[in-house]
């Protein structure tokens, strides 16, 4: 849903290839001083209260010139009232912002825009200075202040202005030991609280891959405004929970969908569904098919979701989109849907917080014969009472009508995520033949056939087989069996005829063999030099690998690797040879059973790992008898 305006900052860096430059390892460029100042006013009729926001930035050069992206997203909600620049203390009047709608790969979402421009460093130790205004027409949608720029930041100030008639909570978060210093004044003339936050020396933002989101990172503010004073008396914003229900609900009402057009649709979709059960996974397994998620939403799109035949005529959504038409295709089955806002794990808060912050993602919550379902169709390949891991154990708010009620996603165990392969091969010459057989379910299933279509073969088969050959050339593979793979509701299971070339090596009497091919993980250690955050991985997930090997006629086992056997409350590493009659037996398990790997313990995962990746290397040896 809601982007906040430093991950719309950050996340355009990422798109344009730029943020690794400047804001991890550019050590040219650094925020001398910048100042941030936040004050609540007075509107119209239309726009009662409104947020002032006046941002002055100066930049200076270290080590040689060059020229830095300034961006400040806006929409309907905002406006960007006047930029000035100035280089060396001058100002420069022929530097223009452009104002053009934001978009990604053609697509232009919603009501976002961006004002920007290329902001020069003309030489070492020269200074470059952005002055900019900005109105927030309503305040439910100033929620938060982060204070860590996209460059090294000497020296930052941020003031709020509160005045007594704007009844608001300022929580202070991940504050830590960073050295932030607040200061509470009282401005008599205005009546007003004044906050003054100030720091010194704070460390660019980052981008790091499998990191938690920014507000469990960066210290920052979340502004809950709760209400105020009008001239025409009280004016509600998010006092409570009820008081954001209601309004989204408000948006809800406001959306216009065409219901005969999409109940013609459902009727059409569900036409061999033998009962309701079935006709909710005709419409959930539809909606993954045959509606592109687009996961950009920003103004008021990024709240109020898009009309039900919008969605359908244009073939793609965001999650709000997606959930309204998923929702809207059940009702007119006369099946018990309902619209259901949530925030992922990227996200720190819950409900207790009320507040545009807590949540963004919608998905749609089924009631049937007692029992709740939850269905995000923006999971392309998962299948139907299976739930990612960024959703699982979330709070969730449900529609009710006026009223609403709150629930938790399911959790689940590394269970859901299996992916099992079992292979029999024999040798011949120096290669290995046999057969192999994989079943997987869940986020398994979706890893899989997500990787396979990102190949951009026509032929999904075809792409599969790329993907399991993991592009070795070696390893060849034929008359690959699938299940339907247009149906992940129940497990994914491939066969096919295997040819790996040239995995035995023959030395006189002795043959070696290595028979793990996949060697999942081994490039998972973590460099603790500079990596700054947790690491989470995607999901929990057990693989488990049986490989039977039938030994030659003529030949003995002389050596087998020793087993490996690490196990603890996170993840268990196992692997282990055994010989039964004429077959080796070789069983590896790989069990992430907690997802968040803290920095503590980092130093342990990569020896774990080390170990892991040893095992990898370790052969079988047979020799003649």
């Amino acid at each position: 849903m809601q982007i906040t305006l430093k991950c719309l900052y950050i996340s355009a860096l990422i798109c344009t290839g730029q943020f690794v430059t400047h804001a991890q390892e550019d050590k040219n460029i650094v925020i001398r001083e910048r100042k941030e100042r936040y004050a609540f006013e007075k509107g119209d009729s239309k726009n009662p209260v409104l947020v002032k926001q006046n941002f002055s930035t100066s930049y200076r050069c270290d080590e040689f010139r060059g020229s830095i992206p300034y961006m400040e997203f806006y929409n309907v909600n905002s406006t960007v009232d006047e930029v000035k620049v100035y280089v060396n203390g001058d100002r420069v009047k022929s530097i223009k912002p452009e104002h053009r709608y934001h978009s990604i790969d053609g697509y232009f979402f919603s009501d976002a825009r961006v004002c920007g421009f290329m902001l020069p460093l003309e030489k070492k130790g020269t200074e470059s200075k952005v002055e900019l205004a900005k109105t927030i027409l309503d305040p439910r949608y100033f929620t938060s202040i982060y204070f860590n720029e996209n460059f090294f930041l000497e020296d930052k100030e941020v003031t709020l202005v509160v005045p007594r008639w704007m009844h608001l909570e300022i929580k202070e978060l991940n504050f830590g030991e960073t050295g932030i210093s607040k200061k509470v004044s009282f401005d008599e003339k205005n009546n007003a609280d004044v906050y003054t936050y100030t720091m010194k020396n704070l460390p660019a933002s980052t981008s790091e891959a499998y990191s938690p989101g920014p507000s469990y990172v960066y210290p920052h503010l979340l502004v809950c405004s709760h209400y105020a004073d009008g001239k025409d008396g009280k004016i509600t914003y998010f006092g409570s929970v009820k008081d954001l229900y209601a309004w989204y609900s408000s948006l809800v009402k406001e959306i216009g969908n065409e219901k005969e057009l999409v109940k013609t649709k459902a009727l059409a979709i569900t036409k061999d569904a033998k009962d309701n059960l079935g006709k909710i996974k005709a419409v959930y397994t539809w909606m993954q098919e045959n509606i592109r998620y687009i996961a950009f939403e920003d103004g008021m799109a990024g709240f109020r979701p898009a009309k039900a035949q919008e969605v359908l005529e244009k073939k793609y959504g965001d999650c709000k989109g997606m959930a309204n038409l998923t929702k809207e295709m059940l009702v007119a089955l006369g099946i018990d849907a309902r619209l259901c806002w949530i925030g992922t794990r990227h996200i720190a808060y819950d409900y207790s917080t009320p507040t545009l912050s807590v949540d963004n993602h919608m998905i749609c919550a089924v009631m049937l014969e007692g029992k709740q379902y939850f269905l995000d169709a923006t999971e392309t390949y998962i299948g139907f009472d299976q739930y990612a891991e960024r959703i699982q154990g979330r709070q969730v708010l449900i529609e009710n009508g006026e009223q609403f009620s709150l629930a938790n996603i399911p959790q689940r165990t590394y269970d859901q995520n299996k992916q099992i392969e079992k292979r029999t091969l024999r040798i011949e010459g120096n290669n290995l033949v046999g057969v192999v057989g994989h079943q997987m379910t869940g986020e398994s299933t979706e890893s899989i056939l997500t990787a396979a279509h990102s190949t951009k073969k026509e032929n999904l088969k075809e792409a599969l087989q790329e993907y399991l050959t993991a592009e070795n050339r070696l390893y060849n593979i034929t008359n690959l069996k699938t299940s339907d793979l247009h149906d992940w509701s129940v497990d994914l299971t491939m066969n096919y005829d295997v040819l790996h070339k040239d995995a035995v090596n023959n030395f006189g009497d002795e043959l070696y063999v290595e028979l793990d091919f996949r060697k999942e993980f081994d490039d998972s250690d973590i460099d603790t030099s500079k990596r700054k955050n947790d690491f989470w991985l995607n999901y929990k997930r057990q693989l488990v690998q049986e490989t039977t090997l039938a030994i030659p006629a003529g030949f003995k086992v002389k050596f087998l690797p020793a087993a490996l056997s690490i196990d603890n409350d996170k993840y268990s590493f196992k692997a282990g040879y055994l010989q039964k009659a004429d077959q080796i037996v070789y069983r590896k398990e790989i069990t992430i059973k907690d997802t968040h790997i803290r920095r503590s313990e980092f130093g342990k995962w990569n020896d774990d790992i080390k170990q892991l990746k040893q095992a990898y290397l370790e052969q079988i040896t047979l020799t003649k008898k």
